[in-house]
């Protein structure tokens, strides 16, 4: 049974490497865009725009590994069947499972594959584009001020700031909106008749003119002073040249499991005790369904497995196209419910851990039903051609 196994597995093996490649571009060309018009805007070295695409690509990949392995299982198993080989299989006595147990076990060495890449590359990659996407958002805003949009360059910081028109005389901002602090439930806020951008010694500064000022006063209530000014200047953390630095302000996709766990426990410990327990519930929340989906999606690729085999052997002629077709149809479905469940999960609607596992549970549920249905079909077609068997005899032959 080894030089079965050798071969199943020789033959998964090429159409998981092109189905994974596949994948992987599908799923980054929505960033390759969305990067690429950013880096217009900005006019910054397209050398910016490589080293971004690497550092999301340990994000497309673990998406895109569970893919692949589900349609390798189909395209591999539909060759056989298409060829017959599989029929010759069970001719020669060959059972279902030893058919199944080479690419469950494949399977499990991809979860863990993917694991490794969810606990380690992926939270270190999203660090790194973090870093240097704040910094290419830094760099030189000018070149992208729109008109009642508002400008996101310092989200990350906890700033939002927008104007609704632009002066045709002076030249001056109009109607100027700034948020500060968005992160802490208790922004400040400030609104301004006009506003200029400036830059001072290479660091960007906004100047407000004749406006209030709205913070949060120092106790729990929900009272804010309000403070009238005529002229206003707001430091801004953007620069005319694009500066390298260090982010220290991790979120959830950014830490390690380990790192993770450690930040919900102190999330849930400080939710009755915080002043915004519904903005705090709320980032426990995310942060939980964080970490059940960093073993969720990997272990899709058992899941997959669970499904694709049986799924596989059902196939018969033209099998690679039908088989890539399921195969297409089944990650559809998966991925929606892996959305519907985060959606969920973060609503509260159901527990994180619930949600982000019910894909994997439906989808495995369902492959253990059809792997049970086809080691009873092959019993049943068994016990059926009973009668059909020839009858051996065996004469003692006397000296």
């Amino acid at each position: 049974m080894r030089i079965l196994a050798r071969y199943i597995l020789k033959e998964f093996l090429p159409p998981f490497i092109i189905a994974l490649v596949c994948f992987t571009f599908i799923l980054i060309f929505d960033d390759l865009f969305r990067l690429t018009k950013l880096f217009v805007q900005k006019g910054v070295s397209p050398v910016y725009l490589v080293e971004l695409l690497i550092y999301v690509m340990p994000a497309t990949v673990v998406l895109s590994l569970p893919m692949a392995a589900l349609v390798a299982i189909l395209l591999s198993l539909g060759r056989l069947s298409t060829d017959n080989e599989i029929i010759a299989m069970k001719a020669h006595g060959v059972a279902f499972h030893h058919l199944m147990l080479p690419l469950l076990g494949m399977a499990v060495v991809l979860s863990l594959v993917d694991l490794g890449l969810m606990d380690y590359a992926l939270p270190k990659a999203n660090l790194a584009y973090a870093t240097l996407k704040r910094d290419i958002q830094r760099h030189n805003p000018t070149f992208v001020l729109e008109e009642a949009t508002v400008m996101k360059e310092l989200e990350r910081e906890g700033k939002l700031w927008m104007y609704e028109s632009t002066d045709t005389e002076s030249g001056r901002m109009q109607d100027v909106k700034i948020w500060d602090g968005i992160w802490n439930g208790r922004p400040r806020f400030s609104h301004a008749r006009e506003g200029t951008l400036g830059f001072e010694g290479g660091r960007a500064v906004l100047t407000l003119y004749d406006g209030l000022t709205y913070e949060p006063t120092a106790d729990d209530s929900e009272a804010y002073r309000v403070t009238k000014f005529q002229q206003q200047q707001l430091a801004l953390q953007l620069t005319e040249d694009l500066e390298r630095g260090e982010f220290q302000n991790q979120t959830p996709r950014s830490m390690s499991i380990a790192q993770l766990k450690t930040f919900i426990n102190s999330l849930a410990a400080t939710v009755q005790t915080s002043k915004n327990p519904d903005y705090t519930l709320r980032r426990l929340r995310f942060a939980e369904v964080e970490y059940h989906k960093k073993f969720s999606i990997p272990f899709a690729c058992l899941a997959f497995g669970l499904m694709g085999v049986p799924l596989g052997l059902m196939v018969k002629q033209s099998g690679r196209m039908i088989g890539f077709g399921v195969g297409l149809a089944v990650i559809l479905v998966y991925y929606l419910l892996l959305q519907i469940g985060q959606s969920a999960g973060l609503n509260g609607m159901l527990s994180p851990a619930l949600a982000m596992w019910l894909p994997n549970i439906a989808v495995g549920v369902f492959g253990v039903f059809l792997s049970i249905r086809m080691i009873g079909e092959g019993t049943l077609r068994t016990w059926r051609a009973r009668d059909k068997l020839p009858v051996v005899v065996n004469r003692k032959v006397e000296s």
